[in-house]
């Protein structure tokens, strides 16, 4: 009895450090040029095929947390916003990471019709651009698959 205590209150304050809001310089629409994107299949184990083509990207971070956004000619509407709780983001150029979930065909030639992706953002530039790193992240993948300047936009 006395561990599940234990265990509930650790959980309790866990959960109450885990408290944090969007930087103002995050927040609001971002978008970027055409940006190659590689998709990869493995129609057979460790037998990987690669496609590419070209596609621009925007995203709308709002405070609550929440991100919509357009990969190409996928769309997606309940995307998250999460801190990255790794190393410092001076060592791994990842301030945050968008949660898209899963997105259908980037372009045409997409072999994949669904796929989950994230957004790994690095901190704001002094330029007022950001970078970011497209990942595919099903089946415990992390494949790169485009470089992304992302640029602050008006709606």
């Amino acid at each position: 009895m006395r561990f599940h205590i234990t265990f509930l209150l650790a959980l309790l304050l866990f959960c109450g450090c885990n408290r944090w809001t969007v930087p103002n310089e995050y927040l609001g629409h971002w978008k970027s040029d055409k940006t190659k994107i590689i998709v990869r299949t493995e129609p057979q184990l460790m037998k990987f095929e690669f496609v590419s083509d070209s596609a621009d990207v925007s995203i709308e971070i709002g405070a609550n947390k929440q991100v919509t956004g357009r990969i190409g000619d996928a769309t997606f509407i309940n995307g998250v916003l999460k801190k990255n709780w790794g190393l410092p983001s001076s060592i791994t150029g990842v301030a945050y990471i968008v949660e898209c979930g899963s997105i259908g065909s980037i372009y045409s030639q997409d072999p994949l019709k669904s796929k989950h992706v994230e957004l790994w953002l690095s901190p704001i530039e002094a330029q007022g651009s950001m970078e970011a790193e497209l990942r595919y992240t099903e089946k415990q993948a992390q494949f790169p698959m485009a470089g992304i300047v992302f640029k602050q936009s008006k709606p």
